[in-house]
């Protein structure tokens, strides 16, 4: 048999599995707004877990109503008045409540030990005391006597605003002094995002400025949109006991006439029902928020890490435009080329018959540790160049970062290797040369056709060959002018009649194409993967781009269970 759950039941655990999603939230960019996100998510941690659940656990628990106020409001006046014995302990000292003061039923003690509350936040120590009593008011209505909300103490003020937050009923005292202070209408505002319950006292009211008092009160609740649904009571001022440390019994027989009547089980019901609405309307609102600001890092880390790819595009650019213009590599490769084929000796040769020029090629390229020596040069200038462009590309995006509040933290722990291209990079780039290299004897092979062909490349040693190809695609005369084109024009001109003789114009030209490409595909790896610090290191400080969506879905599933809790 099928058993159905209640809609309390349904509702408490979709919240479960809300408070899962917001748990598994995780704040991990640096920077100023990363407290201020994690406050949010436990906040609303706090809400799902320490009020609607167990509330929706048991709907039958005394409702609970929070007396909170300013400092010198005289919270503890009103709760010892309530009493009529000493429940809580005011004094000249400010702040007087230093802990929350619980004041329940004998029978339900128990529910405010132990776990209850689970002390002030994650890690916070508990600072509760509970008082005993057989009031039979306390049957219906546990009564706590909450730290000033405007203390100068910051504990004290984050204890109130989690008090208020597992409330069934907020008692919100003020005294005729200070009710026009802006502190607590500030947060007035917060319960009345939460749309919880409120009386309102005001107390200490001079008997000759009672009606003007009352009434500018009165304007104040309108215009700040608290009236409806709140209530207000006057307390004069009068003598308080020296015995129990509170008022005469009729001076807070209004608010004590109110408790009661919300400790009768139907008014009760009604009122934990308003509550629970309340709540979970301001949980939608606060899980929106949430998911809000993990897009909101999400963007910030997206940001950072586009503007280091920013960065090594630019200089992945820069390698093609190089690779392109022939300006990459210079320096001993082209010097060494010169010597190497003696470009005047071989023009001569060019004029006087083929069949020479294939017999002086076989002799120059046949001489291996020449072959080594321009392969060797070319090898290291070329890992130079793009362990170089690296260099430019990670200082780019770090200065960059640096004017960032969270990309500045980022460098600081990452000890400043940001700065410079990355431990690995010149190994990877000599391990990706080499392979270009490796190719390039593949491709020679690949591009040699037939027999007659290979064995005419073979003739001047497969390894010289690919020199050739090498130097083809460096050794060339674009991007350059001047003197430097002088220099340089010779050795291209006899680098590419060296490759017309090996392999034919044609062929020579199909190699140099695909040869160059793969080099710049290569090279592009080589920054890609030096530039991917940037990117891995925002993305594991900041929350999964998904976490958004889910939370929302867990929401809307939460929506949905208390349209049936409601009905």
């Amino acid at each position: 048999m099928t058993v159905e759950l209640s809609p309390a039941a349904q509702l408490r655990a979709a919240l479960h599995a809300l408070g899962e999603g917001v748990e598994a939230v995780a704040f991990g960019l640096p920077g100023p707004s990363q407290a201020a996100r994690r406050q949010q998510q436990r906040h609303l941690l706090w809400s799902i877990n320490e009020y609607l659940l167990p509330r929706l656990g048991d709907l039958a628990a005394p409702a609970v109503a929070v007396v909170l106020g300013s400092t010198g409001s005289g919270k503890s006046t009103l709760v010892n008045s309530l009493a009529q014995e000493a429940v809580s302990t005011p004094g000249p000292v400010r702040p007087t409540t230093r802990r929350p003061v619980v004041w329940a039923h004998t029978e339900h003690v128990t529910r405010y030990s132990g776990n209850y509350l689970a002390g002030y936040g994650p890690g916070e120590p508990r600072q509760l005391e509970v008082r005993a009593s057989s009031d039979q008011m306390l049957a219906g209505v546990t009564v706590i006597d909450s730290p000033d909300f405007d203390s100068v103490v910051e504990e004290n003020r984050a204890m109130a605003d989690d008090l208020l937050a597992v409330a069934d009923l907020c008692v919100f005292v003020t005294s005729a002094q200070r009710y026009a202070d802006a502190v607590p209408w500030e947060f007035l505002d917060r319960a009345k995002q939460r749309a919880l319950p409120i009386v309102f006292v005001v107390n200490r009211i001079p008997t000759a400025d009672h009606e003007v008092i009352v009434a500018d009160y009165e304007r104040r609740l309108g215009a700040a949109g608290l009236t409806g649904w709140a209530e207000l009571l006057a307390i004069d001022e009068q003598a308080i006991s020296s015995t129990h440390g509170g008022l005469p019994v009729g001076a807070v027989a209004a608010l004590r006439s109110r408790l009661e009547q919300l400790a009768r089980p139907d008014q009760r019901a009604e009122l934990v029902k308003d509550a629970v609405e309340g709540g979970l309307a301001d949980l939608m609102r606060r899980v929106e928020a949430l998911a809000g600001s993990l897009e909101d890092e999400a963007g910030e880390a997206a940001a950072l890490a586009e503007v280091a790819e920013r960065a090594y595009q630019l200089q992945m650019g820069e390698v093609a435009r190089l690779l392109e213009d022939g300006t990459l590599i210079r320096g001993e490769v082209v010097s060494r080329w010169q010597e190497f084929v003696g470009t005047g000796q071989l023009l001569q040769m060019l004029a006087e018959g083929t069949s020479r020029v294939r017999r002086w090629l076989r002799t120059v390229l046949g001489g291996a540790p020449q072959v080594e020596q321009v392969e060797r040069e070319a090898r290291s200038e070329l890992v130079d160049a793009v362990v170089r462009r690296a260099d430019l590309a990670a200082t780019a995006a770090a200065g960059a970062w640096e004017l960032d509040d969270a990309g500045m933290v980022l460098l600081a722990e990452s000890s400043g290797t940001l700065w410079r291209h990355a431990p690995e990079t010149p190994d990877r780039a000599k391990r990706v040369v080499e392979d270009w290299l490796g190719y390039l004897t593949k491709l020679i092979e690949e591009e040699g056709g037939d027999r007659k062909k290979f064995a005419q490349v073979a003739s001047y040693g497969v390894n010289a060959a690919a020199v050739t190809v090498l130097l083809g695609v460096f050794v060339h005369t674009g991007g350059l002018t001047g003197a430097e084109l002088g220099v340089t024009a010779s050795a291209a001109a006899a680098q590419q009649k060296v490759l017309e003789h090996v392999f034919g114009s044609a062929a020579a030209r199909t190699l140099i194409a695909k040869a160059k490409e793969r080099l710049h595909h290569s090279l592009h790896g080589v920054l890609h993967a030096d530039g991917s610090r940037f990117h891995d290191l925002t993305g594991g400080h900041r929350a999964a781009p998904e976490d958004a969506t889910n939370l929302r879905a867990l929401a809307v599933e939460v929506q949905h269970q208390a349209g049936g809790f409601r009905g």
